[in-house]
Order: structure tokens, then C-alpha cells, then sequence
């Protein structure tokens, strides 16, 4: 595990600390994002870049091709909800689509990544629920998960999120464990409480991570706040 003298390797050559931001589904990771943005970082949130991907005129050909037609919408743009029931049906058709979007969204990522390294943007963060399935860490200097018992979880996903019964599970099918992630994280943030709970160990951590100039951190501290790594 990198210790923050070693987690912090590219910000002294004139660069911003790039955080890789991943959590369990309904965990708290765009509440934490958000936190992280009203705090002077700047979010990228990689289901936009996906989004925007869909709205390109290259890959809406190439997704009607391997799709169907049926995948569009009267104006010709993407019906996303016609294209998640067939391209979530199984295994091969996600591979097939991530095919398609996936280096476009690393396109776009690594550009946001070299013109915020050339700002004094605090940090900049990549907010992903597939972080480490998609190669995105290899991106950042330091990843952080958000982690958060089960039985919340369901919970938040039944009465805020609103989400169908199955929901929760057929998203989490797609990802890695919560115990993998917590594994490869370089930080984990629990979330096992209230919103301002989550809001008071995000900006700790990020104060670790990303000091505001003029902040003295002593690198003698390990990977996580203790206060954050009850989840470990």
C-alpha cells in the first residue's frame, strides 16, 4: 500500500493530484463527488463522458450497426433505454458495447487530465462506478472507494434511489466485490452514517490527498485515515 509521500508522486512537478473515485452501487460515490467539487476539485464523471460518447455521430453508426436500428430514436440519436435492454441482456453484448465507448471515453479523459494538470484546480477526479474493471486507475495517482454496509445500501436503493427490485443486485453483478475494490483502493471511505458524516471524512481525506497550498501534511501518515478505513 503507497503512503501519501508515494500516493502524491506526480503533483511536485507542477501537475494536480488525479483521484480515481469508485464505491460499491449505492454506496455514496456521487455524494462524495459532489463534496469533492463544492471543495475546489474538479469532477469528471465518466457516465457523461459515456453519455456524450453515445452522441457522436462515428459511434451511433457503429452502435446501430452492431445493435440494430431499433437502438434509435426518431431523430436518430440513441434511444439509451432501448439500447440497455439489449445491450445489458448478457455479458457479450456489455463487452461489445464497452468496445465501442470505452476508448472514446478514455479519449476524452486524458485530455481533461492534461489540461487540469495545467490548473490550479485542487484536484481532479474521476468519478467512475467501474474504476478498476475498465483500466481507469492506471490514470490516477491515488483511488479511493466508498464503502458501505450492505444492508444500507439496499436501503438507500429502495427509498432514495427508488430502484426496481433486482436493481441493486444486477449493477453490482457488474462490478467487482465491495471487499475487491476496498482491496485495490488506495483509500476507503466509510459510509455508515449521516450525509454530514461522509461530508467531514471526504474533506479529510482529500486534505491528505490534495493539501490546499501552504498545508503541511507529515508523510508519515499511511494510506487512509483511520477514521475512513473501519470498511477495510
Amino acid at each position: 500500500m503507497n503512503t501519501v509521500s508515494s500516493i502524491d508522486r506526480n503533483t511536485g512537478a507542477g501537475g494536480v493530484t488525479v483521484l480515481g473515485l469508485t464505491g460499491a452501487p449505492a454506496a455514496g460515490k456521487s455524494t462524495a463527488a459532489n463534496f469533492l467539487a463544492l471543495s475546489g476539485c474538479h469532477v469528471v464523471d465518466v457516465d457523461r463522458l459515456g453519455h456524450e460518447a453515445l452522441e457522436s455521430e462515428s459511434i451511433r453508426a457503429a452502435v446501430a450497426e452492431a445493435f440494430g436500428t431499433g437502438v434509435l430514436a426518431d431523430d436518430g440519436s440513441i434511444d439509451r433505454a432501448a439500447l440497455a435492454r439489449v445491450a445489458f441482456r448478457d455479458d457479450a453484448s456489455i463487452t461489445q458495447l464497452e468496445r465501442l465507448v470505452h476508448p472514446v471515453v478514455r479519449e476524452h479523459l486524458a485530455s481533461e487530465i492534461a489540461a487540469a494538470r495545467t490548473t490550479s484546480t485542487r484536484a481532479l477526479v474521476i468519478d467512475a462506478a467501474l474504476l478498476f474493471e475498465g483500466g481507469l486507475d492506471a490514470l490516477c495517482d491515488v483511488t479511493v472507494t466508498i464503502d458501505s454496509p450492505e444492508s444500507v445500501r439496499i436501503e438507500r436503493a429502495r427509498d432514495y434511489r427508488q430502484w426496481e427490485d433486482g436493481e441493486l443486485e444486477r449493477r453490482q453483478a457488474r462490478q467487482l466485490s465491495a471487499e475487491e475494490k476496498r482491496e485495490r483502493a488506495d483509500h476507503v471511505l466509510l459510509n455508515d452514517g449521516s450525509m454530514d458524516r461522509l461530508r467531514e471524512r471526504t474533506l479529510e481525506l482529500l486534505h491528505v490527498i490534495a493539501p490546499e497550498a501552504g498545508t503541511i501534511v507529515n508523510e508519515t501518515n499511511t494510506n487512509t485515515t483511520t477514521d475512513c478505513d473501519s470498511g477495510r
